[in-house]
C-alpha cells in the first residue's frame, strides 16, 4: 500500500479548526499532520515564513508583504481572528481624551507590521485623519517580517521580550504617560463588535489604561457603513505544495468548511449565541470558508493601509494572493 503524502499544518486551536486538529475530518489521499501545538501565534507565523510547514495560520498583512517580495505562498479563503480593531487601541485616561491629540505623540505597538496594528492605523487614518507619519512609533516585540524600508523612525525595545509577552511593557508606558496610545492584538469576533473579552483586563494591569474607543453603537455603525470587517489571521499554504498536489487546495478548503460546521461541538457556553449575533449583524458567516465581496473589500482596504504605512509598495491583485479555487468553490 502506497504511503500517503504527509501535509503538515499549524494553526492556533479554536472551535472552527478543532475538528481538523482532533483528526475528525480526513483529507482524502493525504496524511494531514497537525504540528502547531507548541507555538504562540507570533512564533507560528515566524516559523511558517521560514518555510517550516506546508500550511499555516498566518498574519494577513505579513502574507501580503511576503507575496510582494516574491515569497511563494498562497492564501485560502479561511479566516480566523477577525473583527473591528477599535477596541485594540489603548490610551491612559486623562492623558489623551480624543484621537486628534495623538498627533505628535509616541504611539506603541507590539509589532509595527502586525495585522492588528495595520488595521488599527488604517482606522485612525480613515476615521480620524491620523497618518502613520503624524506620530512616533515604539515597538515592544519582535517583528515577524517587514520587507521594505519604513517611512518612519521606529524605536524598539532591545532585547524584545519572548513572543506573547509584549503587552505588559506597553501598558506600563501608557500608564506612565510615555506613550499617547498603544495598538495591540486582542479580542476578535463578537467581543470585538459588542464588547467583553479578555483584552481590557490584560492591558489594564497599570492604572488608567483602557480602550480609546468603547462605544459599541459607534463600532457597529462603522462596520455597517464601511462593510470593512478586518481579517487578522488567514490560512496560507506554500505555493510549491499546491503545485506538487493540484487537488490539495480544494480538499483543504472543504475540510476547513466542514470544521466550521462542526464548531458548535467545541463552543464554550455563550459562544454560539455570540457568533450568531455577529453573523446576523453582518448578514453572512465571516468564517464559512468563502471569499465574499465584503472580504474582498476588506482585503483591498488592508492593502491600501499597508501602502500608506510603508509596508507594501503597490496594490496586489487578489488573484495573486489566493489559490484559484478561492474564486470557484
Amino acid at each position: 500500500m502506497a504511503t500517503k503524502p504527509k501535509i503538515t499544518f499549524a494553526t492556533n486551536p479554536n472551535p472552527r479548526n478543532r475538528a481538523l486538529i482532533d483528526g475528525l475530518i480526513p483529507l482524502d489521499g493525504y496524511d494531514f499532520e497537525y504540528v502547531g501545538d507548541k507555538y504562540t501565534p507570533g512564533e507560528m507565523h515566524y516559523r511558517f515564513v521560514q518555510g517550516e510547514f506546508d500550511l499555516a495560520e498566518m498574519s494577513t498583512a505579513t502574507l501580503m508583504r511576503a507575496k510582494e517580495k516574491g515569497k511563494r505562498y498562497l492564501a485560502l479563503p479561511v479566516f480566523f481572528q477577525r473583527g473591528p480593531r477599535q477596541r485594540n487601541i489603548f490610551h491612559c485616561a486623562g492623558k489623551v481624551n480624543h484621537p486628534s491629540e495623538l498627533k505628535g505623540k509616541q504611539v506603541g505597538a507590539f509589532r509595527y507590521g502586525a495585522t492588528a496594528v495595520s488595521w488599527a492605523r488604517g482606522y485612525l487614518l480613515d476615521e480620524h485623519g491620523i497618518k502613520t507619519t503624524d506620530v512616533g512609533w515604539f515597538v515592544s516585540g519582535q517583528e515577524v517580517y517587514i520587507g521594505n524600508e519604513l517611512p518612519v523612525k521606529v524605536e524598539r525595545l532591545d532585547p524584545p521580550p519572548p513572543f506573547g509577552q509584549e503587552k505588559a511593557h506597553l501598558s506600563r508606558l501608557l500608564s506612565e504617560g510615555k506613550l499617547g496610545a498603544a495598538l495591540v492584538a486582542g479580542d476578535s469576533g463578537y467581543t470585538g463588535l459588542f464588547g467583553g473579552g479578555t483584552l481590557p483586563a490584560a492591558m489594564g494591569k497599570f492604572p488608567g489604561v483602557k480602550p480609546l474607543f468603547e462605544d459599541t453603537d459607534e463600532i457597529i455603525r462603522y462596520v455597517k457603513r464601511t462593510q470593512i470587517y478586518p481579517i487578522i489571521h488567514i490560512m496560507a499554504m506554500r505555493e510549491d505544495t499546491a503545485e506538487r498536489y493540484p487537488d490539495l487546495p480544494a480538499k483543504i478548503i472543504e475540510a476547513f468548511r466542514e470544521a466550521n460546521r462542526q464548531a458548535v461541538n467545541y463552543f464554550k457556553p455563550g459562544e454560539a449565541e455570540g457568533y450568531a449575533k455577529e453573523r446576523d449583524l453582518l448578514g453572512y458567516d465571516p468564517y464559512a470558508g468563502v471569499l465574499t465581496e465584503a472580504d474582498k473589500k476588506s482585503l483591498q482596504a488592508l492593502n491600501r493601509y499597508q501602502i500608506e504605512q510603508g509596508l507594501v509598495k503597490k496594490e496586489l491583485p487578489l488573484e495573486s494572493l489566493f489559490v484559484k479555487e478561492a474564486f470557484s468553490m
